[in-house]
């Protein structure tokens, strides 16, 4: 169970736009995993820190060195409720040296209902030149009364420059690796767990064994 949740993601590229896809079981009801998500959302508008500490286990500086090829460094957050958009502020790095500083992105977060199945769709409205286009939503779907579907759909076009830089390949050892990691984080925070950086530090040396 733990190897097929790990590599079960789907990424095509058509037109410069990436669209990637996961989903995966959770062993925990819809409730518990609307508390997280909730409370995700809660921390992405009010305390990133503590957004980082309960989901961005595992998500940082990798030892293999094509996983750090194109990186993120959160920097500050910002909510604003009367636009009902967030700003968040990054550095980026290539080939882990500095390429741009305090690049910001702004974005607004919409959560429906579709029949039993609850989506919350992230869109971004400005993010200087790295990115032309991007949204994305994350589901959860009940299968019974005490497990559910927890999965994303996300759509990213870069700016011109760094569709140059961003391969099919590149994209897949960046950035399907953290989304798909990323919601496998929730997955596990619904399951009772703590998926802190030790956490993955163990998977990634059982994997590797």
């Amino acid at each position: 169970m733990l190897f097929a949740f790990l590599f079960s993601v789907l990424t095509t590229l058509s037109n410069g736009m990436f669209h990637t896809s996961y989903e995966t079981n959770v062993g925990a009801s819809t409730e518990e995993c609307n508390v997280v998500i909730d409370s995700m959302i809660y921390y992405l508008q009010n305390d990133p820190k503590m957004l980082s500490e309960k989901f961005f286990g595992g998500l940082g500086k990798q030892e293999e060195s094509n996983k750090n090829a194109f990186y993120l460094i959160w920097k500050e957050s910002e909510y604003l409720p009367d636009k009902q958009y967030g700003k968040l502020v990054l550095d980026v790095l290539v080939n882990e040296k500095p390429f741009l500083e305090d690049l910001v992105i702004e974005s607004q977060v919409t959560d429906t209902m579709s029949g039993t199945q609850r989506d919350i769709r992230v869109d971004i409205y400005y993010s200087g030149s790295m990115l032309k286009e991007a949204y994305g939503t994350f589901h959860i779907l009940p299968t019974s009364e005490t497990t559910a579907k927890m999965g994303m759909d996300v759509h990213v076009k870069f700016g011109w420059f760094f569709r140059i830089f961003i391969t099919r390949k590149v994209y897949s050892e960046t950035i399907d690796w953290r989304l798909m990691r990323f919601v496998t984080n929730l997955k596990l925070v619904a399951e009772g767990e703590s998926p802190d950086d030790a956490y993955w530090e163990r998977i990634d040396k059982r994997i590797s064994e």
